[in-house]
């Protein structure tokens, strides 16, 4: 049986409080119900800035919202790891050594959202009933998505003299004008090692280029472990929809993980995060499960993958797997381990996990971190991961967001394409409408056959010209619309 993608179009919702800047009804986007959806159209679809909550789909209107949200991906196989996200994987690593055992840090910058700072908003989206009676009102967190590996932001500190307000100005010495430059222990212990290779007659100048040259990965940091740890450390990946034997086992104890996360991190109440409103919003997918020759060994769909320590799950990365990327839907953890930054050390490992697929599915090789917000502070963590693109809102075409971020130091709305002369190649045509398929009491036609029996009067044709401009002429034509 051939699948499909079934969804409901919703026309643009009124708009509604802002989850990053707090105005009112300063908040628009376009939203679809979808039933069913490949993993194919979903692709197509988050190409095109679309994006998912549980079963809804929605897109926000960039030009007229206050806090413009634009699709980032990482491109994973091009991955460079920063300075600070080494040392998170190092004292990952550490953890699982038991070389911290006595040691306490505080909550890191790098771990924080921007419900630390503002608190977590909620933005309700009221569907339709359906004669099914399938869907009611919904809770979808605002929280935008998921992996949440936080902010880098550095903080100025003012030094002062004890019980004063005086500002303390030191002069310090500078160094010494007749040594050499000071080096760092690193770069002594090397420069030994090259003098007694050396005077073993070892060429130390190729050994040298080589030796520099040579970047560690991702995956060298994670390898690193010697065999025997203190903790037992595992990733297990359990598909989700539909729910596999291994989320059932476990889906108390994920459930359990996620009520410590919302409440304590963001501050919810207990009663927003009930088991049936998370699997609204973290569970249920409209994502098939299918499986291809060229696809990756679990399938495409979705997925949890969860971070087991000594038999028990401290953290999860909610997952997409789809034909280009492995898109990132929301991640939490438990707030016992905060000081791990799981928030980042979940979006590394994704990102590696994303490399290891791709080893076997060519086509595979991007990290979505669903929206990039420049013009809220706290939400440009996303650009810390390097090298990473923005999807042009006009166009659909993706460029360097080092190439992007000057446009939007100017304005928080944009077009990232430089080419004035550049479209979009997947705007559909007038006659692309007729070709839209619409499921009608149980049958599917194409739209200007639907058009013909219920009349022109007893149909929105603005609306439907609306729909096929927003998920553009490809998936137009793929997905059934229910009318």
């Amino acid at each position: 049986m051939m699948k499909r993608s079934i969804i409901e179009y919703f026309s643009e919702h009124d708009g509604y409080k802002c989850g990053y800047c707090k105005k009112p009804n300063s908040n628009y986007n376009y939203g679809m119900w979808a039933h069913t959806m490949t993993v194919t159209d979903y692709q197509d679809l988050i190409d095109r800035g679309w994006r998912r909550s549980g079963k809804y789909c929605y897109k926000p209107t960039l030009d007229i919202i206050c806090c413009p949200m634009y699709t980032i991906r990482c491109r994973a196989l091009e991955f460079k790891s920063s300075k600070s996200q080494k040392k998170i994987l190092k004292r990952f690593n550490k953890f699982l050594m038991g070389q911290d055992e006595n040691k306490t840090m505080s909550r890191s910058k790098e771990d924080m959202t921007i419900d630390d700072a503002e608190g977590r908003e909620q933005f309700v989206e009221t569907t339709r009933a359906h004669q099914e009676g399938i869907i009611t009102d919904i809770d979808l967190p605002f929280i935008e998505d998921a992996s949440d590996p936080r902010n880098e932001e550095l903080e100025t500190i003012s030094i002062q003299e004890p019980h004063s307000s005086k500002v303390v100005n030191q002069e310090v010495a500078g160094p010494d004008p007749t040594k050499g430059p000071c080096k760092k222990a690193k770069q002594v212990r090397r420069q030994r090692m090259l003098e007694k290779l050396k005077n073993k007659g070892v060429d130390i100048n190729n050994l040298a280029t080589t030796s520099k040259n040579k970047e560690k990965q991702i995956e060298d940091f994670i390898n690193e472990l010697p065999n025997e740890v203190t903790r037992k450390f595992e990733i297990k990946l359990v598909r989700t929809s539909p729910p596999s034997a291994e989320w059932l086992a476990t889906s108390k104890e994920t459930h359990e993980v996620y009520v410590k996360y919302q409440t304590i991190i963001h501050g919810d109440k207990p009663e927003k995060c009930t088991e049936s409103k998370f699997k609204d919003f973290l569970v249920n997918s409209p994502l098939l499960e299918e499986y291809s020759e060229i696809g990756p060994y679990c399938g495409y769909g979705s997925f949890h993958q969860q971070y087991w320590l000594d038999g028990k799950i401290i953290a999860v990365g909610v997952l997409d797997i789809l034909p280009k990327c492995v898109s990132s839907v929301y991640f939490f953890y438990d707030p016992a381990y905060r000081n791990l930054t799981l928030g980042t050390y979940g979006a590394l490992r994704e990102i590696a996990f994303t490399r290891y697929l791709h080893s076997t599915c060519p086509f595979l090789q991007y990290y979505y971190m669903g929206f990039y917000i420049h013009s809220c502070r706290k939400m440009r963590y996303k650009g810390n991961f390097y090298p990473s693109d923005l999807l042009c809102p006009e166009t659909y075409k993706w460029f360097p967001i080092k190439d992007c971020l000057e446009k939007l130091e100017i304005v928080p709305y944009t077009r990232f394409d430089p080419d004035i002369d550049s479209v979009d190649e997947n705007f559909p045509s007038e006659n692309d409408i007729n070709y839209i398929q619409v499921l009608s009491r149980g049958e599917v036609m194409h739209y200007k056959l639907y058009r013909r029996r219920v009349g022109r009067r007893g149909e929105n044709i603005e609306e439907m010209q609306q729909y096929a401009k927003l998920v553009g002429s490809k998936v137009a034509k793929s997905l059934v619309v229910v009318r």
